[in-house]
């Protein structure tokens, strides 16, 4: 316990920053299925955050909007779909969710998924016109071998080159080259350390180091700073993330199953491990949080739309059905699957949440 008190005093912004950010996506999620159902006619009873049971809520034209105590998801319940009962109430009513045509139900199933997509591109977009982490060009020494030509000419681990011979540096590739080209001759180098330039170094490269040691003897880094993109580039670049994440999270189940499994599984973590890594990210400014809540509520989205009872994919998948077969399940057969879904949701909750709470804070 004294673990988990440390850790939550050495981050103090990190639960109201991360209760924010998972408010902010299921509010949007749930909002897309909430004004799509409103706008095809459907008939809204409730507008949750989190599962029952409930906290407090208030009435409004006819609908409630509640705060429930387990926080970690949300709901809209709509007339003729009820998710946590076998019984349909209002499933004849004109405005029941079953009473609209198979494709008013499956829009309005997707419209969580769409807006969380919507989101992802917004958020990520503001963080790369914010400026996220990129290299400036400028190199810095890491590492200095003692004895060696760097250490020799007075460079010390933490010195700024941003120049050889007059010619800006552009990262570290540009150092490692011009330096190997000239070897066993003199160049000069442009330093600031602590932030003010110094006089020029000149240093020899040697054109046979010692193995690992490379010409100058030291290991270098680029240096990165954040770097603002323009409107148009920041869209961009938010699209090119958001088809690195899905393709992640897509090739992620092919991952977890591969026969070295046990060694080379990527870590999957809940709602602990997100917490943690909000702490850690929230630390780096507002553009990495942005970044991060773009990547989750793609992680979302994506999460929702599988076919997995429970899910909106789940349910999309027997609306699909229908709308096709012209046949439907028996409702209460077909909540009766996705509760059960739902229960397995809840236990593998629980279990990646256990093993969260023992690899982060060590209980």
């Amino acid at each position: 316990m004294s673990t988990i008190l440390e850790y939550f005093g050495g981050h103090p912004t990190a639960l109201p920053v991360f209760l924010l950010m998972f408010s902010l996506l299921i509010a949007v999620h749930e909002f897309g299925h909430y004004l799509t159902a409103r706008l095809l006619g459907m008939r809204v009873l409730e507008f949750a955050f989190g599962f029952p049971p409930r906290a407090f809520g208030i009435r409004h034209a006819g609908i409630d909007y509640t705060v429930n105590w387990i926080p970690f998801g949300g709901f809209v319940r709509i007339l003729g779909q009820d998710d946590f009962a076998l019984q349909q109430d209002g499933k004849n009513a004109s405005d029941a969710f079953t009473a609209r045509p198979w494709w008013a139900q499956a829009i309005v199933l997707v419209a969580g998924v769409t807006m969380n997509f919507l989101l992802a591109i917004v958020v990520l977009t503001a963080a790369f016109a914010l400026g996220t982490p990129g290299p400036t060009g400028d190199v810095r020494v890491a590492e200095l071998v003692v004895g060696a030509p760097a250490e020799v000419a007075g460079l010390r681990v933490g010195d700024i080159v941003t120049a050889a011979d007059g010619t800006r540096l552009t990262g570290v590739r540009d150092l490692v080259a011009y330096t190997r080209a000239h070897a066993d001759r003199t160049v000069v180098l442009d330093i600031q350390r602590s932030g003010q330039p110094l006089a020029p170094v000149r240093v020899v490269p040697r054109a046979a180091p010692p193995e690992g040691q490379g010409p100058l003897g030291i290991r270098i880094e680029d240096v990165l700073a954040p770097v603002p993109a323009t409107a148009d580039q920041a869209f961009a670049q938010s699209l090119r993330f958001s088809g690195d994440v899905i393709t992640q999270i897509i090739q992620l189940p092919g991952q977890l199953l591969a026969p070295k499994v046990l060694a080379a599984a990527p870590q999957v973590g809940g709602p602990i491990e997100i917490f943690r890594v909000t702490a850690e990210v929230a630390q780096r400014g507002v553009a990495s949080t942005l970044l991060l809540a773009g990547a989750l509520s793609l992680n979302l989205g994506v999460l929702n739309i599988l076919p997995f009872p429970g899910l909106d994919g789940g349910r999309l998948f027997f609306v699909l059905i229908a709308g096709v077969f012209r046949r439907q399940l028996r409702p209460q057969v077909e909540q009766a699957i996705h509760l059960a879904g739902f229960f397995i949701l809840l236990v593998l909750l629980v279990v990646v949440s256990i093993a969260d709470v023992r690899r982060v804070f060590g209980v």
